[in-house]
This record gives C-alpha cells, structure tokens and sequence, in this order.
C-alpha cells in the first residue's frame, strides 16, 4: 500500500515512539543487571577479604597458640559463610556451580579441622591440613573475584553500548524524519515565499514540482503554479488593456499630427485643380509634396497599428534604438502640448538583442508619458541609450520633474501603487513593465530627488534568447 505524506509521518513517529519505548526497556535491564553485577562483585570481594583476614588470623595462632586468634579465625569464618549466602542469593545458578560447591566442602573440612586444632594446637596433621584447605580457601574466591570482575566489565559494556546502538536508531529516524519535512513541507514552502515575491515583481514562473500529489502541500503546490498561469495570461490581458487605453491617450495628439500632413495635401491638390497656370517643373514640386505628406501619414498609422498589435508573445530580433525612436514619435504631438524639450541621446552603434517589440514600447512609451505628466510645467525629457559593458544595454528616461518623495521609491513597481488622482491612473503600469522587463532578462531601476526630477533605468541584455514575454 502506498503511503500519502501524513502516513509517511505518522510511520516514522510509530517507529521513533517503539525505538523510545525499547530503548527505556532495554536501559533499564541492562541497569537492574549492572546493579546486580556489581553487588555480587562487592559480596565476592568481601569473602575474599573475610577470608584472607581469617587465615591471618589462622596463621598467629598456629605460630603463638594464641586462643584470641583462633576466636577471631572462628568469626571471620562465620562471616565467610555469610558472605558465601549472600553470594549464593546473587547468583541463583552457583549452587550448580563446581566453584562454589568446593567451597562451601573446604569450608566445612576446616571448621572440622579448626575445632581439631582448638582442642589440641600440637595436633600436626590437622595443621597440615588446615594450611592446604586455607590455601585452596584462598584460590577459590580469587578466581571467583577475576570471574565477577569480568561479568561487571561486560555489563558495562552492555550497559553503554544499548544506549549507544539505541541512540543511533534514535538519530537515523530523526534524520529520516528531517529529511522527509525538508522535502515535502519546507522546501516547497520556501519555493511559494520566493515565487510568492517574484509574483509581487512580475515573474509567473511556476514552481518545479514533481506531479506527485502526496500531501496538503503538494496540492497548495500546484494550485499556485495554476494560480501563477492564470495571472500571467491576465497580466497579458492587462498589457493589453492598458495598451488600448494609451491609445486613447494617443489619438488625440495623433490626430493633429495627422491633420498636418492631411491638410498640407487637400491644399496641394486644391492648387493644382484650380491652378491653370501651373508650369510643369512647379507640378512636379507638388505631385512631390503630396507623395511625402502621405507617406509621412501613412509611417504615423503604421506605428500606431504595431503599437495597438496583441502580438506580446514574440521575440525577435531588435533594433533597441528605433524602437525608442518610433515610441518617442508615438507621443511626439502630446510632447509638443505639453512643451516638454526632448534631447535624444540614443547611440546609433546599440547592438541589436533579442526581444519582444511590442513590449518594450509598452515599456518605454509608459515611462515617457509618467515623465510627460511629472512635467505639467514643461522641462527637459531624455532618452538616453548606450552600451554598458559588453553584454549590457542601458536605457534612461529622465525628466526635471516633480520628482518621488523617497518613501514611495520602495513600492512604485507594486501592482495597483500611485500617487495620481482617481480616475487619472491604475499603478499597473510601472509593475507590468517591471514583468516586462524581467522576461527580457533585464532590470528597471529608479533615481530621484523631489523638485529635481526622476530617472528610470532599464538594462536590456544584449543578443540573449531569454524565453517569450
């Protein structure tokens, strides 16, 4: 059966909780049996001293005949029998034992053999005796010592490696947990913060995502790359929208741009229909006059059609400075209205790139027309265009202008900012050429000082297929 993300979970704390649980059973065995380890280690050390006090003691009375001495002997050797229960307790399985059965045998053959002795301290084959008994007396509980000091050694092995081996299965699951919420939780929640601030600047690239849906997150995942999508194709609309509403900013002032030309040829024509005296070389200045008026009408239309094109999708190879200069052209009669002086500092050697035409003269016309209306006054509008650095171009629209107060330079590329009038502006302009900008691999940057003016920076990379807009 295959497990969902809360399943995976859910496994790994029933397996972490079960590591615990036998990991507290385990530790506290292998303590109870430390314990009793090192009891029956401190019972054995006391046997083997009861016993060597005892021979001490054995000793002084067979070379003095003291009978204090063999009094002491006797409670030592009733302490080495206690010591010998005690150690019997302990260890329930020593009453089998050969160690312990010799022993417990020696200690009766000498307290036979002491009782002897008492009664007749020149009795030599006792002393014999109870020197040989005394000494296996003594070998058996120093074996016995080596054997329980082995046994403790053991337990403390024992003791410290479960913890270790415990901690180990402790560690792989917390690491295997941690990788699991890495994965399937915090990184893809990382991925929505980033996407989420590149939404707020115009990116819609949709989060990577395997396709597996495994958990809550996945699906937030993939609800906000459908998110994204429906806001790029919107802001499409919106370029769009905000396109045909520049139009209509335009058409007035192309309009009279358009009666000039228009004018100056129902003019020629009325001269030469009524004119009987019109010699042919003063014909021929006319004929020529009309055909530059209409041509000049017919380039006024042609940019007006590719400026109101849908085509936002296309990148193609682009003349940068010809498309400043025929967005300029665009806004050439609503420059002269508003008596705004405009200095053209576009270099003629630009490098062409690869970009979408339509875009960028929705870009460059909507940062004209921002400093046109910063200027109610007139001033000076600039267009300046040139290489910067080998892979880079830069474009700078500046006016002497009202100028931005400093604390909205931060948000002026957010969606729905401005500081114009109701009615008189959306704030989508500035964010949905900041998107633009950021599909052609670029950046758009801002300078300005209140009562100065303002300077609108976009770097452009030079020949670089960076996708479609």
């Amino acid at each position: 059966m295959r497990l969902d993300l809360r399943g995976k979970f859910t496994l790994v704390i029933i397996i972490g909780a079960l590591a615990l649980m036998a990991n507290i059973c385990v530790v506290y065995y292998e303590t109870n049996h430390m314990n009793a380890t090192v009891a029956a280690l401190e019972v054995t050390e006391d046997l083997y001293n009861t016993i060597l006090e005892m021979r001490r003691y054995e000793k002084n009375y067979l070379l003095y005949q003291d009978q204090d001495s063999i009094e002491q002997t006797l409670i030592y050797f009733g302490r080495a029998r206690e010591s010998l229960e005690k150690l019997l307790e302990k260890r329930q399985s020593g009453r089998r034992d050969p160690g312990f059965r010799s022993l417990a045998q020696d200690l009766g053959a000498y307290q036979a053999t002491l009782e002897r002795l008492r009664a007749d301290p020149r009795d030599q084959v006792a002393t014999n005796q109870i020197r040989a008994i005394g000494k296996s007396l003594v070998d058996i509980p120093e074996g016995m010592l080596k054997v329980e000091r082995r046994r403790v050694a053991r337990a403390a092995l024992s003791a410290s490696l479960w913890p270790l081996m415990s901690m180990g299965a402790m560690l792989i699951i917390f690491i295997v947990g941690t990788t699991l919420m890495n994965g399937k939780v915090i990184k893809p929640l990382a991925s929505l913060e980033r996407a989420t601030e590149k939404i707020a600047h115009g990116d819609f690239s949709p989060i990577p995502h395997a396709g597996k849906v495994e958990s809550q997150v996945d699906r937030l995942v993939r609800a906000f790359n459908r998110m994204a999508q429906e806001l790029e194709t919107t802001q499409e609309q919106i370029i769009h929208s905000r396109k045909i509403a520049s139009l209509g900013t335009l058409v007035s002032g192309i309009a009279h741009e358009l009666n000039n030309p228009i004018n100056n040829i129902i003019l020629t024509i009325d001269t030469l229909v009524e004119g009987t005296h019109v010699d042919e070389e003063r014909r021929r200045v006319l004929l020529d006059d009309i055909l530059k008026q209409a041509l000049r009408s017919s380039e006024i239309v042609k940019n007006l059609l590719d400026f109101s094109r849908s085509e936002t999708s296309v990148f193609k190879e682009l003349d940068l400075a010809q498309v400043l200069r025929e967005t300029v052209s665009l806004v050439g009669n609503q420059v002269a209205l508003s008596k705004v002086k405009v200095r053209d500092e576009i270099a003629d050697n630009l490098p062409r790139i690869f970009g979408n035409r339509q875009g960028l003269q929705q870009v460059f016309l909507n940062l004209i027309v921002n400093a046109i209306q910063a200027m109610p006054q007139g001033g000076d509008l600039t267009i300046r265009a040139r290489n910067a650095g080998e892979r880079e171009i830069e474009i700078q629209v500046q006016d002497t202008g009202q100028g931005i107060p400093e604390e909205n330079i931060s948000a002026i590329f957010d969606p729905f900012f401005t500081t114009k009038e109701v009615g008189k502006g959306t704030g989508l302009g500035l964010s949905v050429s900041y998107g633009v900008i950021k599909k052609h691999g670029g950046q758009i940057q801002v300078a300005s000082k209140v009562g100065k003016g303002t300077t609108f920076t976009v770097l452009l990379p030079v020949r670089e297929l960076v996708g479609n807009a």
